[in-house]
């Protein structure tokens, strides 16, 4: 079989590898701490908007509040917010100068505009997660709402049909278009998936009512979430590579848990139900990688040297703003015919180079340093190579001709933190740097932090956040360093272990206090207007989620006082479903 989904699962953690013509070209990692998340809808709340950099900050619950950029807002921005909030959430001269503008007539860069206009803190928002958090930064959402399926893909607000552009043959993009289009209810759009090729109307039927059954069940939790809350939790990694990746491009599932594999079977049956003997049991007593010999290339992806069949090897180092590769030649470096041994050289590392990337889920800026070519023939060579690689690679990439100095730069799609980013955390001893300084030099920058603290404070007793191994050091002995410091400045001096800093660093706060002071001080900046503003910035966020003064907006409702208020006519409020298994927004047959 050419193409496999080749599933681990060991204890808390999850290993899913995909072949490709017998070759590993991709590993996922699921465990406990490293969910996926992508395609998760959340009901929370506006919690800063910042027109100059044209987005908004999300409150969903999350660590870090999530990043709304205008251009993720959507075409039907203002029908959710007004939906959510009532029609007052849109100040009224914004609503008037909307009713004026022909949103079909005007640039993607004045929509924008309008979305900072249109959103405002406290209010409530409807948003789905479209990139995983990555590093200190939160997760990236947007307010175009979708509810994927098997073979079609639910735009609530939609109003109209795409069909995949991998799919050529015009005839089946005509018959899939018809066929979609008698049964999408109205106020929906739909995307047909490429999978979708070829399906007969049953199967697209069975899968336009589930996705409407999931967007039913998401909006009678709306009914009563408040946010920030968690509407509607998307398929586990498994499960999503399950149904984006089997039946159309994988010919069989290989899982090693027999309770893993129940649990894709039944998911399986009721998705593709032919495919059900594709999904095996693997019963062997040797690993499943190395029966199906892929466990070297796997143990590569967590390696920074990777080395080449010719005996050349690879340098993966990650630096704070991109990826540097370098290429080694090895044995090669001794031999006659230089420029075509370094030729050799490079067109194998750009084959490595190019399936490292995919492997290990690399995004951003990549620098790769080849072996110096003097001929520019031959450095096309490399670059029509890396073309050509890329070529099977799903994340987009842009490669840059090599320079006079050896470089090729590459940019490539971030979709999610690298494979050994997302199971790694940073080195407790050196934060990540790779090296420590001595015990002496942080002792003498913790004796100058002391002494500036002493004499540009009026304050007289300090905790200072220390690695572990440095409290130990520093408090040893009945005359302690510590001792001898308290009694130099005459300060209380309380040091407080914390694995999570380096040897390299401390972190100091005034006693009691939570407040980061370290670079306040070095500064000789004001500590008291530090800790005002700190304090003054809380009492602010917690009015901000204590109010609650927004009412939800019931479409087609009269107000109590008798009123008449003109009916909306925008997307149903959900209601009881019936007993019947079909969607209440599916079109009945007239048979």
């Amino acid at each position: 079989m050419k193409n496999q989904i080749i599933i681990h699962a060991s204890g808390k953690q999850t290993r899913i590898a995909l072949l490709e013509n017998g070759e590993l070209a991709q590993l996922f990692i699921e465990s406990d701490e490293n969910q996926r998340t992508v395609g998760n809808i959340y009901l929370a709340k506006v919690h800063k908007v910042m027109s100059g950099i044209r987005a908004a900050f999300i409150d969903m619950g999350t660590p870090k509040d999530a990043f709304l950029h205008f251009s993720d807002a959507g075409d039907h921005l203002k029908e959710y917010v007004q939906m959510l909030n009532g029609r007052d959430a849109i100040h009224k001269n914004v609503r008037d100068q909307l009713k004026k503008t022909n949103f079909d007539k005007i640039s993607n860069y004045e929509k924008q505009n309008w979305a900072g206009k249109i959103l405002n803190p406290g209010q409530k928002l409807l948003v789905q997660i479209v990139k995983e958090p990555i590093g200190s930064k939160g997760p990236r959402v947007s307010t175009d709402i979708t509810v994927a399926g098997r073979f079609l893909v639910l735009i609530p607000m939609g109003e109209y049909i795409a069909v995949s552009r991998k799919i050529n043959n015009y005839k089946e993009r005509r018959r899939l278009k018809s066929v979609v289009g008698s049964m999408v209810p109205e106020g929906f759009g739909v995307i047909i998936r490429t999978v979708a090729e070829g399906k007969d109307e049953k199967a697209i039927e069975d899968d336009m009512r589930d996705i409407l059954k999931k967007w039913e069940r998401i909006l009678e939790r709306l009914e009563t979430a408040k946010p920030p809350a968690l509407l509607y939790n998307d398929l586990d990694m498994t499960e999503s590579l399950v149904r984006d990746l089997f039946a159309k491009q994988y010919d069989r599932v290989l899982v090693d848990d027999p309770k893993m594999h129940k649990k894709i079977k039944s998911y399986v049956s009721q998705v593709a139900p032919q495919m059900i003997p594709n999904v095996e049991l693997y019963k062997g007593r040797e690993h499943i990688f190395d029966f199906m010999k892929i466990a070297k290339d796997v143990d590569s992806i967590f390696s920074p040297r990777v080395r080449m069949p010719s005996g050349g090897y690879l340098i993966f180092e990650q630096t704070e703003a991109m990826y540097v590769v370098d290429v080694n030649s090895g044995p090669y470096a001794a031999k006659e015919k230089q420029e075509d041994n370094s030729l050799k050289t490079n067109l194998e590392a750009a084959r490595e180079v190019a399936k490292q990337l995919r492997l290990r889920d690399i995004g951003g800026i990549i620098v790769v340093d080849f072996i110096d070519l003097r001929i520019d023939k031959n450095r096309k060579k490399i670059y029509d190579e890396l073309k050509k690689e890329f070529k099977k690679d799903p994340a987009k990439t842009n490669v840059i001709g090599m320079s006079d100095f050896g470089l090729v730069q590459i940019t490539r799609q971030r979709i999610r933190p690298s494979v050994v980013n997302s199971v790694s955390k940073v080195c407790p001893t050196c934060g990540g740097s790779g090296s420590v300084v001595t015990q002496n030099t942080i002792i003498a920058d913790l004796d100058a932090w002391l002494s500036k603290f002493r004499t540009t404070t009026d304050y007289r007793a300090v905790d200072i956040y220390i690695n572990p191994y440095l409290k130990s050091y520093l408090e040893k002995g009945l005359i302690s360093i510590r001792r001898k410091w308290m009694w130099r400045y005459w300060l209380k001096i309380t040091f407080v272990a914390d694995e999570s800093i380096s040897l390299n660093e401390y972190k100091a706060t005034i006693a009691g206090s939570d407040i980061d002071i370290t670079d306040v001080v070095m500064q000789e900046k004001n500590i008291d207007e530090l800790i005002k503003s700190e304090e003054e910035g809380l009492q602010a966020l917690d009015s901000d989620r204590d109010s609650d003064n927004l009412d939800y907006y019931k479409k087609g409702s009269r107000s109590k006082s008798g009123g008449r208020k003109k009916r909306d006519n925008r997307q149903p409020r959900p209601t009881s479903s019936g007993s019947g298994s079909k969607s209440k927004y599916y079109k009945q047959s007239d048979s």
